[in-house]
C-alpha cells in the first residue's frame, strides 16, 4: 500500500511539474530563434546543377567496329 502511495505521489509531482513548465513558456507560436527570410542555397545549387546537366551534351561514342575479348 505504501508503494502505491509513493508511486502515486511521484506521478502527481511529475504531472504538476510538466503543467507548470508548460504554462511558463512564452506564447510565440512556432517561430524559431533567428530570421526566416534567408535565401535557400540548396535550392539554388540544385537548380544550377540541373540546368548545367540539361545543357550538357553526351560525349560521342565511336560508331566503328567494336572489339570484344574472346576466349579461345
Amino acid at each position: 500500500m505504501t508503494a502505491l502511495l509513493v508511486a502515486l505521489a511521484v506521478v502527481a509531482l511529475v504531472v504538476y511539474g510538466l503543467e507548470r513548465n508548460h504554462h511558463r513558456q512564452n506564447r510565440f507560436g512556432s517561430r524559431l530563434a533567428g530570421s526566416y527570410d534567408v535565401d535557400d542555397r540548396d535550392a539554388a545549387r540544385v537548380a544550377g546543377e540541373l540546368h548545367a546537366t540539361a545543357a550538357h551534351t553526351a560525349p560521342r561514342r565511336p560508331t566503328g567496329a567494336r572489339y570484344s575479348l574472346r576466349s579461345v
